[in-house]
């Protein structure tokens, strides 16, 4: 399985008192992976309202290795899981781009739903055939499922 890059550079806004990197920011750095992921394949937000879907994330992990401080070029490393419902599931790589020294790792799952909040037991199949190209793109071995 394939990971889609991100690389930004910690600001100042994002250092705490201690001059490291406010533990909040890393759920900052996983959203801006999976939209980064996500915009290639013309999966955002808006097109899944345009399909008439939605995505809520319903659960979110993060768990903190070594801290990011002011300036340091990160990576934010981004893929999807196969689905074996109508979910989709992120994991999260930080690693610090100098050294390639893994600073967090995530998990975020989003579940499919209709506009009007129905939750939906499967992939959809005009959804599917959207999702295919990011499955392929990543590898994900038995996809569509």
């Amino acid at each position: 399985m394939k990971y889609e890059e991100t690389e930004i550079r910690v600001r100042f806004n994002e250092v705490d008192s201690w001059g490291v990197v406010w533990h909040g920011h890393y759920i900052a750095w996983f959203e801006a992976g999976r939209m980064a992921l996500l915009r290639k394949f013309q999966l955002q937000p808006q097109d899944f309202a345009q399909m008439g879907y939605i995505a809520p994330v319903v659960d979110l992990k993060c768990s903190y290795k070594e801290p990011a401080r002011l300036d340091e070029e990160i990576i934010i490393r981004t893929t999807v899981l196969k689905p074996t419902k109508a979910a989709l599931t992120f994991q999260f790589e930080v690693l610090r781009k100098r050294d390639r020294k893994l600073l967090a790792t995530g998990e975020e799952t989003q579940v499919l739903q209709a506009l009007d909040g129905r939750l939906l037991y499967y992939i959809p199949p005009d959804l599917k055939k959207r999702l295919q190209n990011l499955f392929n793109y990543l590898e994900v071995p038995g996809f569509p499922a």
